[in-house]
Parts: C-alpha cells; structure tokens; sequence
C-alpha cells in the first residue's frame, strides 16, 4: 500500500513539472476552466489530494518560474500567484519560496494598487496576503516589508466588491494574529495607520460642510469603519479580552470619535455604519472586563452600556427623522445578540417577579411600524381594536420603561411620515430576523404581523365579505406579501403555540379570506397557499374532523372550492401550489381527516388533478398532479369517481410512463402505477401489459430516475407474490390458507420449496428475472446496479434459505448464458416521428384564446372554464403515438437467474465501478486534462469523454 502511494506521489510530481515545463513556452496560454477545476479539486476536503498542497517540489517549481513573471500572458501569472497563494499556506515552504523570491513578490503586493494590474490578478495577491496571515513567517515577512498597508489601501479604491472585502478580511485577521503574538506596538501602528481619518478631519472642530465635501470625505470614512467593524465583529475574538479592543476603546476612543462624526455627517450609509461600530464597540467593552467563560453569568449591571448605547442611538435616528436606520440598527442588534448570547441566559429582573430578556427590548422597536399600521385602519372593528390594544399592553409588559419611550417616539414619527412606506421599510427588514429569534420572540413577531395581515382581509364586521374591495396599490401589496412570508417561516421553524399567540387558530380563516380577494399577486398566491397548506398539516386536531361533519359552512369546509379554483389559475406556479395543498389534503384524509374526501369528491378535485397531469404544459405541475393522483389510489371512492370520467386512465398512465418527453413526470407516472398496482384490483390483461411496460422502462428508459422507480415496482411484485404464498415479515409460518385447495396447508420444506419455485417462474414469465439479469450484466449506471443487485440479493437469500437453488435444473431450449439471453432481447429504436409535431403550433393558438378569455372575463368560475377547455382541447389534438416495447422472444429462466448470480462477485464489480467513477475525477486526470495529454493520443476517439 505505500509502495502505491509513493508511486503515485511520483508520478503527480513528475506531472507538475512537466506542467510548468509547458507553461513557461513562449505565447502559452491557459484555460480558466481547467485553472479553476485545478484549484478547486486541490482545495477540496478530499483526503485523497490533501498531500498535494505539502509536495517537497512546490517551492523550487515556483522559484523557477517566478522569476520570468513578467514574460508570461496573463493567465499564467493568475495561474502562478494563485499557486503561491495555495502553496504559502505552509509555512515551512513559505520560507523555502521567500528565501528566493522575497522581491518579487514584495514588487507584486506594491502594485497591488496599480490601474495596470488585472482583476483577476490583483484578486491572486489577495489570495497571498490571506494566506501569508495563517502562520507567524507570514505575519513577521509582511511587517518587514511593510506591504500591508498596500494592502490595506485596496478598499480605498473603486474595486470590485469581492477585492473589497477581501480586504477587510485581510485586515481583521492580521490583527487578531498579532493579537495572538501579544504585539502591542505593531497593532498600534496598524490601528493609528486605519484611523488616520479620524485625526485628519478633526470633526470636532468643523462648524459645517457642503454635500460635496461630505461626499469627499465620506470616501475615506467609510473604508476605514468597515476596516474597524470587521475586526471588532470576529464574535468569537472579542468574547475574551484583546489588546485590540483595550486601543480601539481607550487608546483612540472609537466611541467617542464616532458620536462626533455621527453628529457632522448626514449621509445614511455613514450613519448606518457609524452605529454598528458603536454597538460592537460597547459589546466588545462587556467581554474586556467579564469574558464570556463556561461558568459566568451576567446580570444587569453588565449590560447597562449596552442599553444606554441602544437607546441613544434609536432616539438619535429618530430626531434625525430616519425610521429606516432604526430598523437596520434594531435588526442588527438582534442578529449580533442572537449569535454571542445564543445559549446564554442574559435576562435581567429590574422588578421582583418581572423577568425582563434584553432580546424581547431589542425586538420591540422593530414591531412599532407593525402596530401602528394595525391600528391606523379606518375600516378596523372596534373589537379588533381591542384585541390590538391588548397585545400592545401585553408586549409593553415585557419592556422596560426606555423601551416604552423609544416605542413611542417611534410611533410619532411613523405618524408623521407615511405609515404604509414606514411599514414596508420595517417588514422587509423583519424577514431577515424570521430564522435568527428564540420561540418567546417569533411568537411577539407572529402576533404583531398576524395583526398586519389581518387588515388584509376582506371580511367586515359583520363577518360578511365586504360588498367594495378597493384596488390595492403595489406598496399595500408588497408590505402583504413580506409578512405572510414571514409568517410562513415562522410556522414553519418555531413552536407557534396557541397558548402563547392564540391568533395562530384563526390564521388559516384569515389567509382562506384573503384569497378571496380579486387582482392578487401570483407570488402572494403561492405563499398563501403554503401557509395553508402548513396549517392544515400542524394545527389542524384530529378531533376537529368531527366539527367538519356537524358545522358545514366554515372556512374549513370550503377548502375544496379554494383548491379548485387555484388549480385553474392561468401561473403555473400557483396551480402548483394547489395541488400540493391537495396531495396534503388527500394524504391527512385518508387516516386522520375523513372529512376531506368528501370535499375532494365534491369538488372533483381528483379529476381535474387528472386533466392537469395528462395535459398541462408545465411539467412541474404534471409531477405535482401525478403525485395527487398516486395518494388518492388508497381511497376507493374518489378512484371509483376518476374511473367514470377517465375509464381510460390506466392506458393515459401507461402512454406518459411510455411517450412523455420528460423524466420527471415518467418517474412520476411509474410511482402512480405502483400505487396503482399495490391498492387497487387490476384485470390480469392489463397485468400483462403493465409488466411489458415496466420491462421497457427498466431497460430502455434513458432517465436513471425512471429506471429506479421501475425496479421499486418489479420490487413491489416480488413481496406481493411471496406474501401470496404465505410469506410474513420475511419468513414462512408452520401452517396457511391455501387459496387453491382452501384448505390449512402445512407449510414444510418440501412444500415452500414448491411455493418459491412457482415465484420464481412467475417472475421469469413477466420478465423480472430478465430485467435484473440484463441490469447486472450491462455497463448500466452506478445506482441502477445497486439497486438491481440489492433486489436479487434479497430474493437470493430467501432461495438459499429454504434450499431452492439445488433444485433448480437447466431446460432444454432455455438460455443456458445470459449472452444468449441478450440475443433474445429487441430494444425498441427511438423515432421522431413518434413526438406530435403538430401541438407546437396548435398550443400558440390555444394559448391566445385563452388569454383573450381571460381579458374578458369577470367571474374566476370562467377563468376555469376556460383553462379546462384548453385542457380538453389539448388532449383531443394530441395523436396517441404508436408505443415501441421492449421485446423479450425468450426470458430469463430460475435457472440462469440463479447461476448468474453465483457467477461473479458484483459487490466488487460496483466496487470496481465506484473507483473509476472517482478515478475520472481524480487530481492525476485532472492534471491531464491540464496537460493536454488526451488531445495528443490519436487512438482515442475524439467524441470519447467522460
């Protein structure tokens, strides 16, 4: 073994050179796909390549060909500095490379900055410099060449966005390196070199400025607090004490200076950014004086700076009237506490028996818009009014009393302003807190939002649908659309319990309302209808199945109109929202919600999932359907209703498994005839056929999916003929029914030898036994084999079990190898002529009947008129192709079957095939690739890849 290894250290060796040999041609050119597949596959965790980066020939490669830098085209010096970048990682060749090579790669980090140098090359110094801050060499060599602040300097720049924050990057982690090594005076000189902005300006002393002098000075503020926000935002630096944090806060006072800034400057960015350096900044003092350690606790003496900032900063925003900056600000402080104190207690008592969560202060100020729009309604009951009033109450009680004031300063503010774009501002930035809160928290957002839908609902107070629904305009929308998207992801990641929002039993009357309404956005459409779909799944009680048969007349019981209505929507995207609200639907109905399946029934909901799988031009929306119509196979009475309008559907099913252009949906209507064949009673002409169309299926789809899904049925039709013949839970009990004899039959060995023998030449006789034998025998994809292998393993091991295979003899005439098996197999040629060219021009024709419809319609019950008649003139246009199966003139016999299967190892066959599989992905082929070695081997095909 590593005599193996060593040889295949040689021979990558002897690759790189000749690599290099080629790269230093004059003119060379390299390709970025194999440049970036190159480094890709070095930097991969692969344990397999993971010697490549430490080689003993890097460094002398290197050497050599930096020298000549200058000379090469672009691409090799990206290709070059990259590598060094990669190499330099390593700090014992690091000081083999810089031994040699220090000036010119000083040279290179000097012009880092130059309008001559390439993105992409500029981009590879990065790359260096970040890799020359991992190790101490790296650190010591930058100060002494003095290059970082070159370096630094990049942000300064109009760069890419990338460049620039791979800037900061560089940034904070050569200063917390430095930290590591206790090097007080260096990072003072570092920090002094970024805070130079600070001393040039003098703030302090400036009485006022023009918008472009602001803007001249803003280019040098700005790079300089996202320098200093980058290093103090390391969460889990600045957790323990830092020299750094002790000068930043004392040594150059950061806070103070960026009060005074914040006073000077107007423009938001500044604003925004100077805030989010304070707020570090005072966090970062908490851990200077009490580090975040297993066994300490913080109480409410720690964090009254932290509240003083906060509340400062939120009532400076607010005089200086910018609503949106406080979101941003309370958002952040949000997403910062949730990341350092995410497993940590941090609530303080200022009351007895009134536990206060600094979270829940902080999360306040972001649900003020909320609230305020709730109540700001015109149209609003007065009980609704009251249910808002109380929950504002109810979250004042988990404020303190600066909370309290800042909530309404707020609300004075958004009164003044427009409240709708105030609100818009607010939720939108919501949605980025909807995975980053604890359950207390999303419960108080899911209640302030759930009131914010709420205004969306078209019911009055008189519980009626109001008679005048005005047009919305697009911001009304929008601010809908991002709320019942978060109430969505808050259902779904959190524990929304009634006790604690009990407003989440009525969101699914509130949403079913909603969707009532004209003119709605698709992609609020398809949210609403996940939301409904998520509460039908986790709210809805078994119990309340027995509500549905005695109260008729409910939001529940109308569900199917919904569904119907939805599944004839002119965007495919919401037709297939609604039919995986059905196939929800008719999962739960089936055990836990009865009830449903007479909404499904009376709707026919079935039927027209049927119509959409068979002709919709989406073929999402055909899986979706395929998918409700599998599930309704367990429920006889809904299967009985799609048999009378499509008596044909078993041949529909077969046609799409057959002729249908996409495997998704092939797979998909495979599954369905698999429920179909497990639940269901089948006639035993079609029986036949169904077996000879899964035959094809195995064999010739060129859909891996496809194949799978057909050996899950030829699975399927092996344990149903074993349990035919009393088989249980994998093994025969003593005695069974005979349904022959109708007797109690004794079932000895000699007997269930007699019942796994007629299997068997029931299997051969339908083809199974052929298929798996062709599957094992073929060059077939990697899965396939798998899962044909594991299926003839399992019948195997039952054979062996009851000691059948002895007694199987070969028959004249049979097969005797499965070469003379194949001889006997005729695949059917693929034909053009079997696609219907005519549908293309025909469905450009439908198409604008249907939109002209639409246009003129004003009742949505038309709207499904017209998209089931162009479901209907789809169908009757489309010519049923002539169907090539697959031929079997002679079957596998148990014999064969078995004989194969002793024949040869197939584990190590997979095997085999797993290690080429990841041999044509290894880094040797790679480095072929890279060479060019396949173009110039004349015996190998051109068209022969991989």
């Amino acid at each position: 073994m590593n005599y193996n290894i060593t040889l295949e250290h040689a021979t990558v060796q002897n690759k790189l050179r000749l690599l290099f040999q080629k790269i230093a041609q004059p003119n060379y050119v390299m390709d970025s796909y194999y440049v970036d597949n190159f480094f890709n596959k070095i930097s991969c965790s692969d344990p397999e390549v993971s010697y490549v980066e430490s080689l003993p020939i890097w460094p002398e490669l290197i050497n050599e060909a930096i020298v000549k830098l200058d000379e090469y085209h672009d691409s090799i010096k990206v290709f070059l500095i990259r590598m060094l970048a990669m190499v330099s990682e390593g700090e014992v060749n690091f000081s083999r490379i810089i031994s040699k090579s220090s000036d010119i790669i000083v040279h290179g980090l000097k012009e880092i900055n130059s309008p001559t140098m390439s993105s992409s090359l500029r981009v590879a110094y990065m790359n260096v410099a970040l890799a020359l801050v991992n190790h101490n060499s790296g650190i010591i060599w930058l100060l002494e060449a003095g290059v970082w602040k070159e370096i630094l300097s990049v942000c300064n720049e109009k760069r890419t966005v990338f460049v620039v924050r791979q800037t900061y990057k560089f940034a904070a982690s050569f200063l917390w390196k430095l930290n590591d090594l206790g090097d007080r005076t260096n990072i003072k000189e570092i920090l002094s070199h970024i805070m130079n902005p600070l001393r040039d300006f003098e703030f302090i002393k400036m009485d006022s400025m023009s918008s472009e002098e602001e803007d001249e000075i803003c280019k040098t503020i700005e790079p300089m607090l996202q320098i200093l926000v980058s290093i103090l935002s390391c969460e889990n630096r600045i957790k323990m004490p830092s020299i750094i944090v002790e000068l930043v806060l004392y040594e150059f006072k950061i806070s103070a200076n960026c009060y005074v800034m914040l006073d000077r400057m107007r423009r938001e960015d500044i604003c925004s950014l100077g805030t989010k350096l304070i707020f570090w900044a005072t966090i970062a003092k908490i851990f200077q004086t009490k580090p975040m350690l297993p066994k300490v606790k913080y109480d409410k003496e720690d964090f009254v700076d932290v509240s003083v900032t906060y509340f400062n900063i939120i009532q400076y925003l607010i005089q200086r009237r910018y609503p949106g900056l406080v979101f941003d600000f309370c958002n952040l402080c949000n997403l910062i506490w949730g990341k350092l104190w995410r497993n940590v207690d941090t609530s303080v008592c200022e009351d007895p028996g009134k536990n206060l969560c600094i979270q829940n202060q902080l999360l306040v100020i972001c649900l003020v818009p909320s609230l305020v729009y709730a109540t700001q309604s015109s149209k609003k009951a007065n009980k609704d009014n009251e249910v808002v009033n109380a929950f504002i109450v109810k979250m004042l009680n988990y404020t303190c009393e600066h909370t309290a004031r800042a909530a309404y300063a707020l609300r004075d503010l958004i009164l003044q302003l427009d409240t709708q774009t105030v609100t818009l501002q607010s939720v939108k930035k919501l949605t980025c807190l909807k995975n980053n809160v604890g359950n207390e928290q999303a419960n108080l957002m899911f209640q302030a939002l759930f009131y914010v839908l709420k205004e969306y609902d078209p019911i009055d107070e008189h519980d009626q649908m109001s008679t005048e629904v005005p047009e919305d305009n697009q911001e009304k929308v929008l601010v809908m659309t991002y709320v019942l998207d978060t109430l969505l992801a808050l259902v779904k990641n959190f524990n929304i319990n009634w006790q604690e929002s009990f407003e989440v039993l009525s969101l699914y009357s509130v949403v079913y309302n909603i969707l009532r309404r004209p003119h709605l956005s698709s992609k609020f459409v398809m949210t609403a209808l996940n939301v409904i779909t998520l509460t039908v799944k986790k709210f809805l009680p078994p119990n309340l199945s027995l509500l549905l048969e005695t109260k008729p007349g409910s939001c529940m019981h109308e569900l199917g109109k919904l569904i119907y209505m939805k599944m004839h929507d002119y965007n495919w995207e919401v037709r297939d929202s609604a039919l995986e609200l059905l196939l929800v639907c008719t999962e739960i109905s089936y055990i836990k919600f009865p009830p449903f399946q007479k909404q499904i029934a009376a709707n026919s909901l079935i039927n027209v999932a049927a119509t959409i799988a068979f002709n919709d031009h989406e073929f999402y929306v055909r899986v979706s359907a395929l998918k409700c119509l599998a599930a309704a196979t367990r429920m006889h009475n809904i299967w009985e209703q799609l048999k009378q309008e499509f008596p044909n559907i078993l041949d529909l099913l077969l046609h799409t498994l057959s002729t249908n252009q996409e495997g998704i949906v092939r797979k998909e209507a495979c599954t369905v005839l698999c429920e179909i064949y497990q639940n269901t009673k089948l006639s035993s002409n079609f029986k036949r056929t169904l077996y000879e169309h899964m035959v094809t299926a195995a064999l010739n789809d060129f859909h891996w999916e496809v194949q799978l899904t057909s050996l899950k049925f030829w699975r399927i039709i092996i344990q149903s003929l074993l349990n035919d013949q009393g088989m249980l839970d994998g093994t025969f009990p003593p005695v069974t029914f005979s349904r022959e004899t109708r007797k109690i039959v004794t079932l000895n060995e000699k007997e269930i030898q007699r019942r796994l023998t007629r299997i068997l030449d029931e299997l051969s006789a339908i083809g199974c036994l052929t298929v798996l034998v062709k599957l094992l025998h073929d060059e077939t994809e990697l899965d396939i084999m798998e899962c044909a292998l594991s299926i003839s393993y399992e019948l195997l091991e039952i054979l062996n079990t009851y000691k059948v295979p002895e007694n199987l003899k070969q028959i004249e005439g049979e097969p005797a190898t499965v070469d003379e098996l194949l001889c006997q197999i005729k695949l059917p040629h693929l034909n053009s002529e079997n696609v219907d060219q005519a549908s293309s021009s025909n469905s450009t024709l439908v198409a604008d009947n249907v939109i002209e419809g639409i246009l003129n319609a004003d009742d949505m019950n038309l709207l499904a008129q017209i998209y089931e008649r162009r479901m209907n003139l789809q169908n009757e246009e489309q010519e049923m192709p002539t169907i090539n199966q697959t031929r079997l003139l002679k079957f596998a016999s148990p014999y064969l079957f078995v004989s194969f299967l002793k024949s040869k190892d197939f584990e190590a066959v997979i095997e085999q095939k797993k290690n080429w599989k990841d041999g044509i992905k290894s880094f040797t082929s790679l480095l072929d690739d890279v060479l060019g070695l396949y173009e110039v081997k004349n015996d190998i095909n051109s068209l022969d890849c991989y």
